[in-house]
C-alpha cells in the first residue's frame, strides 16, 4: 500500500521493520535458540546487558544505514531536500499516529528529537514548536559553518550524490550535519527502546523458563481449571501488578516481581517489598501469598535485606552464580517440595540447565505481548528536554 507522507516514502521498507514488533516478532527476529542462549546465560548469573549488547549494536547499525538511505534518496530526488527537511518532518509527525514508531521515529530524528518531547514540541503550542525549530536550524547552520572552518571543505573528502540523470550533487556540511544529527537521535532512541524491550521481554522469558524447570505448568490465569503446581505471567488481581504467580495449591501462592535492576537503583527494590498483600483473592477464594523479588544486584548495604526479613519477602539476586539453586531452596522452604535442581552437583548445573531449557517453548511466554506492551517511550536526552520545552506533560 502506498504511503502518502514524504518521509515514509523515503525511509526503506526493511528499515521500518526494525522499528516495529511485539513479542512474537521479537522471537522471529533473533530466533528461539538465540533467545534461549540469553536466558541460559541469565540463569547462570551472566549480565543480560552484555549478552544483548551485540543485538543492540546490530540494530543501531542497520537503522543508521536506513537513515543514510533515506537521505540519499531525498538528495537525489530533490535539490532542496535538506532545506525542506524540517517541514517534511513536522508534516509527517502531525499526520502520523503517535503509536506508529515506524512513521514517527524517523521524522523525530530529522528534527533532532527523541521521545515524548515531540508531543509538546510538534503537536503542542505552535509558539513552542516554531521556537524549537528556529533554534534547531540555527544550531545546525552554526555547526556546519564551524565545521567548514575547522575541518575544511566537505566536498573534498566526503563526496557527492549522483542522481538518475548522472548529475553530481555535492554534499555540504549542512547536509552532513543534518544526517549526523538524525543518526545520533536514532542511536539514542534505539538504545533506549532496546533497554526497555529486552528488559520486559527477557523478564517473562527468564521467569517462564525457570518456573517451568521447577515443575510448574504455564496456564492462562488464575481461573485455570488446573489448580496445583501451575503459574501464570502478569497478574493485576491485587492492587499492584506482579510479573508471575505460582499456585502450588488452591490456597498457597507465591507472587514474583522481577527486574534487571542494578545496585544503583536499590530504592526500586525496596519499593517492591511491600507491593503485594499477604492474602489475595484468586478465583473467588482467599489464598495466602508470599512475595519473591528477583533483581540483578543489590547494594552492599544490608538495609534492603533487613527490610525484606521484616516483611517476609524473599530476595534473589541474578548476579549470583547459578541463582536458580537459591530460588529452589526458598521455594522448598515456603512450599515444602524439593525441586530437582537442589540435588544437582555444582559442576553439573550448567549442563542440567541447558538440558532442561532445550524442550521448553519459550515463545509461549510472550504470547499476546504486543509492541504497545513493551514500548515505554524510554528514550533519554531529547533535544526538546535540553531546551526545557516541557510546559505540560499530558503523557504522564
Amino acid at each position: 500500500m502506498a504511503k502518502k507522507n514524504a518521509i515514509d516514502n523515503l525511509f526503506p521498507e526493511n528499515g521500518r521493520l526494525l522499528l516495529t514488533g511485539g513479542g512474537k516478532e521479537f522471537i522471529e527476529k533473533i530466533g528461539v535458540e538465540a533467545a534461549k542462549t540469553v536466558v541460559l546465560g541469565v540463569l547462570k548469573g551472566d549480565n543480560i546487558r552484555a549478552q544483548t549488547e551485540p543485538l543492540t549494536r546490530r540494530r543501531v547499525a542497520m537503522v543508521s544505514n536506513a537513515m543514510i538511505a533515506l537521505f540519499t534518496k531525498g538528495w537525489t530526488e530533490s535539490p532542496d531536500f535538506t532545506e525542506n527537511l524540517s517541514a517534511l518532518a513536522v508534516a509527517q509527525l502531525t499526520a502520523a499516529k503517535q503509536s506508529d514508531n515506524a512513521s514517527t521515529w524517523p521524522a523525530q530524528w530529522l528534527i533532532g528529537l527523541t521521545g515524548k518531547s515531540v508531543q509538546n514540541v510538534v503537536r503542542g503550542k505552535s509558539e513552542a514548536r516554531d521556537l524549537y525549530l528556529e533554534e534547531f536550524e540555527t544550531a545546525i547552520n552554526e555547526a556546519a559553518a564551524r565545521s567548514l572552518v575547522d575541518f575544511g571543505d566537505a566536498n573534498l573528502s566526503l563526496g557527492f550524490i549522483e542522481n538518475d540523470g548522472q548529475q553530481l550533487r555535492p554534499l555540504t556540511w549542512t547536509d552532513l550535519t543534518r544526517l549526523a544529527t538524525a543518526i545520533g537521535c536514532a542511536t539514542l532512541t534505539i538504545r533506549g527502546s532496546d533497554k526497555s524491550t529486552y528488559g520486559k521481554l527477557f523478564e517473562r522469558l527468564v521467569l517462564g523458563s525457570i518456573l517451568t524447570m521447577m515443575g510448574f505448568e504455564l496456564v492462562e490465569g488464575p481461573k485455570s481449571l488446573k489448580i496445583d503446581r501451575v503459574f501464570w505471567l502478569s497478574d493485576s488481581s491485587d492492587t499492584r501488578e506482579c510479573d508471575a504467580t505460582i499456585r502450588f495449591k488452591a490456597n498457597k501462592l507465591i507472587r514474583f516481581d522481577i527486574g534487571f535492576i542494578g545496585a544503583g537503583n536499590s530504592e526500586i527494590s525496596k519499593d517492591k517489598l511491600t507491593r503485594y498483600a499477604s492474602e489475595v483473592k484468586v478465583a473467588g477464594q482467599i489464598a495466602l501469598s508470599k512475595t519473591f523479588i528477583i533483581v540483578d544486584k543489590l547494594p552492599k548495604s544490608a538495609k534492603t535485606l533487613e527490610d525484606a526479613a521484616k516483611t517476609g519477602a524473599e530476595i534473589i539476586q541474578m548476579s549470583m552464580k547459578f541463582w536458580p539453586v537459591e530460588l529452589a531452596a526458598k521455594l522448598q522452604k515456603h512450599l515444602g517440595f524439593e525441586p530437582d535442581i537442589l540435588s544437582i552437583e555444582e559442576d553439573k548445573l550448567e549442563e542440567y540447565l541447558a538440558k532442561k531449557i532445550a524442550p521448553i517453548r519459550i515463545q509461549d511466554f510472550l504470547a499476546g505481548v504486543t509492541a504497545a506492551d513493551i514500548d515505554t517511550d524510554s528514550e533519554l536526552n531529547s533535544a526538546a528536554a535540553q531546551l526545557a520545552l516541557y510546559e505540560d506533560d499530558d503523557d504522564e
